[in-house]
């Protein structure tokens, strides 16, 4: 391997809508070998879905004492520093981590990612299915527990390995040779800005400042009244969208910005 590569895994606490960061996991692997890891529990500022705590059994009282994204991103940045990146089916991770950065205002780690699936497709054609869980037992690895963002870090780390053992050796690999398509970075997965029409650009005010707003919003022939503060704007398949915090339940709620008829 011609340089140091980060492989990393990510659970998050939804599996609809935009994503929040639960665990983050991380091996460092150097001339083949891992040389260090990070592995974070993050506290999300929603609920975890029952749906996803059966895929990875983590559950709200585990993540209770975590600490929040904005920590934990400062941390594995300059841990990681400006490695490059890698994961199986990248394109997910790196979305978590680019909505993450968002919300948090925060620059995110330059690094390209290499991703283990597609890597996987040509070079383990004869596997069932290229998915993780398929190539561990078609591959007899044994790390630790699927679907928990460490162990499946290292098992992305051996499907990799193995790769580029098929592809002609993993002490003459170079990484850049590996990568196919337009190039993938936390940055280039982050959410885009929504168009605000001017009655609702008083949002971005209202976030940048920590101020609450009331909106009318819902249904055009019945729309309710309330209060909210704003935490993020995004886009995301073509519509624009609102995080704010209610008040009134001390929850984090997404709102449809096409449903908000006036800021008063």
């Amino acid at each position: 391997m011609d340089r140091p590569l980060v492989v990393l895994d990510t659970e998050t606490a939804t599996l609809q809508g935009a994503p929040h960061l639960l665990e983050l996991g991380a091996v460092r692997v150097v001339d083949g070998e891992i040389e260090d890891s990070f592995e974070q529990y993050v506290r999300p500022e929603v609920a975890i879905d029952p749906e996803a705590t059966e895929i990875h059994g983590i559950t709200d009282a585990d993540v209770r004492d975590a600490r929040s994204a904005p920590e934990v991103l400062a941390e594995f940045r300059e841990w990681a520093g400006e490695d490059w990146f890698a994961a199986h089916s990248a394109g997910f991770d790196a979305k978590v981590l680019g909505y993450e950065h968002t919300r948090a205002g925060l620059e995110p780690p330059t690094g390209l990612f290499l991703d283990s699936l597609e890597l996987a497709k040509r070079h383990i054609p004869e596997s069932a299915d290229h998915k993780l869980s398929t190539l561990c037992q078609h591959l007899d690895l044994e790390e630790g527990p699927l679907h928990r963002a460490l162990s499946d870090a290292v098992y992305c780390w051996k499907v990799i390995e193995e790769c580029f053992e098929r592809a002609g050796g993993l002490s003459s690999a170079l990484i850049g040779d590996f990568m196919r398509g337009a190039p993938l970075t936390i940055a280039s997965a982050s959410p885009g800005e929504p168009h605000l029409p001017r009655r609702l650009r008083p949002l971005c005010d209202a976030i940048t400042d920590g101020l609450e707003v009331t909106v009318i919003y819902g249904e055009t022939d019945s729309p309710a009244t309330f209060s909210l503060l704003p935490r993020f704007l995004f886009e995301r398949r073509s519509k624009g969208y609102l995080e704010a915090l209610c008040p009134r339940s001390g929850t984090l709620r997404t709102y449809r910005l096409d449903r908000v008829h006036k800021i008063l």
